[in-house]
């Protein structure tokens, strides 16, 4: 048993007392001569008080200072406020004593001028003339009276057109109205329903009659101008009186000069056919009279005409040369523009519905007859007119 202590305290408490030893030299190999924190002597304690002391020292000065500088910089600013008003109250004495100053040279120099100026009007007045006394002035002499003159005869009045509404055609067979453009058997019965039955009546409208007229028929407001029915009227009025004369002039007892005396020449030729009006001799140098203006326009038309209808037929052109009237000429009006939407349908309502007499489908015949001439960079109106006539076969009214 004994042993077994022996063994035990050498064994095991032996090692645990070498490795307590070699803790402890470690220990103090290690941490020798550190400082702890957390746990301060009293020698630490006390640098630190005298630490703190200095600081609080040095923060008092140091606001000691502060307060001496602004004292300082709050009189320097007292000083400053007082110099800036002490140089505005000079320069204000300075400024009112300069204005005083001006003020009194311009008041010495105005009693200068109106002294000057007094001795000048006194002067004046006294080289003044004295005004002389007026004569009486004499009594003229009665003048012998004037013979009255005699009273100049009244200028005759220009005379003024004739009415313009009446109760009914009162001089001859009324005219066709329709021959002017835009007016159509509706236009016509209204203006004869309100008097106006003949060219020379519209043709004598003024401003006033056509403002009148459009009130009292069933139109589109500026139609008569834009449709120049006042123009139209005057020259079919000018072409009817030129008529009238010839006729006048024929019936006074002048004769067409028929075939002289003992020769047997009529209106036929031996032959049974019409005689031709002679021309030119062979060999002589006089020329045929030259077409006049109206048939050379005419040749044209129906040149033009023909062109999209070879059969056509003279005298269905020369019916709608007359319908159109002077509105041929004018190069705009001549023409018709298949790309202005509001000239197709002036045809449409104008020409084709109150011409023609076509109650539907106007613009689409309209259309036709502007893709049938679709390669006329010019579509003349006269050949556009004759085509519509033509689709809606009417060409009748023309011939």
């Amino acid at each position: 048993m004994s042993n077994i202590i022996a063994f035990v305290l050498c064994f095991l408490l032996l090692p645990l007392l070498l490795l307590g030893l070699l803790g402890l030299f470690l220990g103090w190999l290690f941490f020798r001569g550190k400082k702890v924190e957390g746990d301060l002597t009293v020698e630490g304690e006390g640098a630190l008080r005298a630490e703190a002391d200095s600081l609080r020292a040095r923060v008092q000065e140091l606001e000691g200072r502060v307060s001496t500088r602004d004292t300082e910089i709050t009189g320097l600013k007292g000083k400053l406020a007082a110099a800036g008003a002490g140089a505005a109250a000079a320069a204000a004495a300075a400024t009112k004593t300069d204005d005083s100053d001006d003020d009194t040279y311009a008041l010495e120099w105005r009693n200068r001028y109106l002294a000057a100026r007094v001795k000048y009007l006194e002067g004046q007045v006294a080289e003044a003339p004295k005004p002389k006394a007026k004569a009486k002035p004499k009594p003229k002499p009665k003048a012998a009276p004037k013979p009255k003159a005699k009273p100049k005869p009244k200028a005759k009045a220009a005379p003024k057109p004739k009415v313009l509404y009446t109760d009914g055609p009162t001089d001859g067979a009324p005219d066709d109205l329709k021959l002017i453009k835009g007016i159509g058997p509706k236009f016509e019965k209204d203006l004869n329903s309100k008097g106006i039955y003949y060219f020379r009546q519209i043709a004598a409208w003024q401003r006033k009659d056509v403002k009148m007229v459009e009130g009292v028929i069933d139109s589109f407001p500026g139609r008569i101008d834009r449709d120049e029915w006042i123009a139209q009227a005057k020259g079919l009025a000018k072409s009817e009186s030129k008529a009238a004369t010839a006729t006048k002039t024929t019936s006074k007892g002048r004769k067409k000069p028929g075939p002289k005396p003992g020769t047997k020449r009529g209106a036929l030729t031996a032959a049974g056919k019409p005689r031709q009006k002679p021309g030119p001799k062979s060999g002589s140098t006089r020329k045929a009279a030259k077409p006049s203006a109206a048939d050379a326009a005419l040749e044209k038309y129906f040149a033009n005409v023909q062109k999209f209808d070879p059969k056509a037929r003279k005298p269905v052109v020369q019916g709608i040369v007359k319908y159109c009237g002077v509105s041929l000429k004018s190069r705009d009006a001549s023409l018709v523009a298949c790309s202005d939407e509001a000239e197709l349908k002036r045809v449409a309502n104008g020409f084709v519905t109150k011409k023609l007499g076509k109650t539907s489908g106007q613009m689409e015949l309209v259309k036709e007859v502007c893709e049938e001439m679709k390669g006329e960079r010019f579509k003349n109106r006269v050949t556009f007119y004759y085509l519509a006539a033509k689709k809606a076969r009417k060409l009748g009214q023309f011939s």
